[in-house]
Formats: C-alpha cells, sequence, structure tokens
C-alpha cells in the first residue's frame, strides 16, 4: 500500500467527523472556518473561528460509514445544532469546544494524542507525515467544500503570544483552515490550525501555517465537558502528579528546550518519587527545603548522577501536589520562568 493511499483511508474515516462553521462578524460580514468531533458530541474549533461571532449554521458535508453495531448504513452529512458552548481556553489559547446534538445517528470521532507540552523533546514530530482537514473557501463553488492536504511538521516551535507548543507545517495557510484538525498517519489528532504566522499586513497565503498542539484542547474538554481519552478516567489518566520545567529568565537560551530547573512528582498510587532539578545549586537547595517543609522526603543518589526522593511517610496525592506548588512558586519568584507544565489530578481521593 502506497502512503497516499494509506493516508486516502485515513482522511475516509476522519472526513464526517470535520464540520464547517459559518459565522457573521460584528459588521455584517460573513466568514467560515472548521470544527472537527473528537467524541461525546464535542466539537474542537479555534477560539478566533467563533469569538464575537454569531454562528450562523454549522454542518458536516461527508458521508458516514457507520459500524456494524450503528446499522452498518451510511448517514448522510447533516446540520449540527449547539447544546453547550462555546468554551474558550486560557487568554493566549487559541481553542475553543462546545457540545453538539447527536440526535440518534452516531457521528465518528477523531481519537486525540495524548502528547503533551511536557513529554515532548525537540526534535519529536519533526518531518512527521501529517493531514489537514478544513474548509477554506473555493472560489465560484456552491457550497462549503471540504478540503485536504498533506504536508510535514517543518518546526516545533514557541511563539510569544502563546504559553503552548506550536508546529509549522509545510502546508499552505489559507482562511477557513481555521479550527482544522492535523492528523498523523494512523489517523491521531495532534493538533488543530490557528493561524498564519506572517508580519502586519501581509495576505494569509503568504504566511506558515501554525498548528496548536492539542494539548490545550483536551484540557478544557475534561475541565467543561469531563472528557474521557482513554476510556479509563478523565483526561489523559497519567500517572505524572504534577511536573514543571523552568527557565533562568535572566539568561537568554539558544532553545526553548533547554531548562534550568525542574519539578517531576510521580505517583501511580502506589509509587511516589520526587525529581527536583537546578543548575544553581543553591536555588536547587533551597527548593529541597521548600518541598520538606511541607512533606519530609529520603534522598537517594542513582547510579547515574540522577537524585531522587521518596517521601518519609504516606502523603497523600493533595499534600504532594500542594508540596510540588510551593517548590514551582518558589522558583518563579526566584525569575524562574515556568515553560512547561503537566498536571493530574485522578489520584486525588475526591476526583
Amino acid at each position: 500500500m502506497t502512503e497516499r493511499n494509506a493516508f486516502h483511508e485515513t482522511y475516509v474515516r476522519a472526513a464526517g467527523a470535520v464540520a464547517f462553521v459559518a459565522v457573521i462578524d460584528g459588521k455584517g460580514d460573513e466568514g467560515i472556518g472548521t470544527a472537527f468531533h473528537i467524541g461525546d458530541g464535542i466539537f474542537v474549533t479555534a477560539r478566533h473561528v467563533v469569538d464575537g461571532m454569531t454562528i450562523k449554521e454549522i454542518a458536516t458535508t461527508k458521508s458516514t460509514h457507520l459500524t456494524e453495531e450503528a446499522g452498518g448504513k451510511v448517514a448522510p452529512p447533516r446540520y449540527l445544532k449547539i447544546l453547550d458552548g462555546p468554551y474558550f481556553g486560557p487568554d493566549g489559547l487559541d481553542v475553543a469546544i462546545f457540545s453538539v446534538d447527536l440526535g440518534e445517528v452516531p457521528l465518528p470521532a477523531i481519537t486525540v494524542s495524548d502528547h503533551t507540552d511536557y513529554s515532548l523533546q525537540e526534535n519529536d514530530l519533526v518531518l512527521s507525515d501529517i493531514l489537514v482537514i478544513g474548509y477554506p473557501p473555493i472560489p465560484f463553488t456552491t457550497m462549503p467544500s471540504q478540503v485536504v492536504t498533506l504536508g510535514q511538521i517543518s518546526a516545533v516551535v514557541r511563539v510569544w503570544h502563546s504559553p503552548v507548543l506550536h508546529f509549522i507545517a509545510s502546508t499552505m495557510a489559507r482562511g477557513g483552515f481555521s479550527g482544522g484538525v492535523v492528523l498523523d498517519h494512523s489517523g491521531v489528532a495532534l493538533a488543530l490550525v490557528t493561524e498564519s504566522l506572517g508580519k502586519d499586513d501581509m495576505p494569509v497565503e503568504t504566511g506558515y501555517m501554525s498548528l496548536l498542539s492539542i494539548e490545550p484542547a483536551v484540557d478544557l474538554a475534561v475541565e467543561k465537558f469531563g472528557f474521557d481519552i482513554h476510556g479509563v478516567k478523565q483526561g489523559r489518566y497519567s500517572d505524572i502528579l504534577l511536573a514543571v520545567k523552568f527557565t533562568d529568565s535572566s539568561r537568554r537560551s539558544l532553545s526553548s528546550f533547554i531548562f534550568d530547573a525542574s519539578l517531576y512528582i510521580y505517583d501511580d498510587d502506589r509509587d511516589v518519587f520526587v525529581e527536583i532539578n537546578c543548575v544553581d545549586e543553591v536555588l536547587l537547595a533551597n527548593a529541597v527545603a521548600t518541598f520538606q517543609a511541607i512533606t519530609p522526603l529520603i534522598r537517594h543518589d542513582v547510579d547515574d548522577g540522577t537524585v531522587l526522593y521518596t517521601p518519609t511517610e504516606n502523603p497523600s496525592a493533595e499534600l504532594l501536589f500542594q508540596a510540588g506548588e510551593a517548590v514551582a512558586a518558589f522558583f518563579t519568584n526566584s525569575g524562574y520562568k515556568k515553560m512547561v507544565s503537566d498536571r493530574n489530578r485522578w489520584q486525588f481521593k475526591d476526583a
């Protein structure tokens, strides 16, 4: 099977889960963007597609081949009605979610990646083949038409206006792709299309297509709708309780993947260990002391030079989290900038 044929199958499976979002802005001008279904009637789009807009209509345009369990028939495209939302992520994150009424006919859902900014290394995903689905307007067409294109991730970058990693795609940016899904070879959503990175009033098509990592969309879906990514518990169900990486604000690093301090708390409800690192030995000692002031630790020196800590008692996940947050606050108060983090609360007894 050729690569193109393999991606064709990926596209066919996902096409029915992608919808156009027709909007009217405050001036009365019409526009269009894209949204995609991740399950339970939850759709993801870019914030700028719907924020401050009147949503005229939302609809799919591709037929869906239902599973045998769902009757094995072909379901035609349909209009969708928002039940709840849209909800927006924090400022600086161009992501929004909403839920729709699916009615009696199922709608295919796109599986989302469980990667996080914390887990990605500097060369991960670079040159990965991707498939982008959206609704950029095609002149002279009688209705919104779904457009699909292949590309690669050309770079993984950080931008001034967002705290989350962005991927630069090799494919051309076009208006209407905003909110569109970015799939890997297996059909898993890695990101969503957010904007064209360019200067001043340069045309959209001359900028870089910027893709927002799917992580904040997953977090927002968990927060607002209790989204279940793996069918186990809400969210990603990671054994990381709290993990944060920092850079020293006083120096200019040549890589946004090189960090000057880090905190890692592992808790799988059986085993617990803590790792705290910092290039400044004085700050490191104070960070460890900050943690120990809340819950005592035992130091373990590992053969590879790593230093791990385990609690002397059996602290709750809540107490460990509190100690970790205290260390994070210590680093930021010491002039370090928080770059990436991963937080999970399923270990909390009331979660």
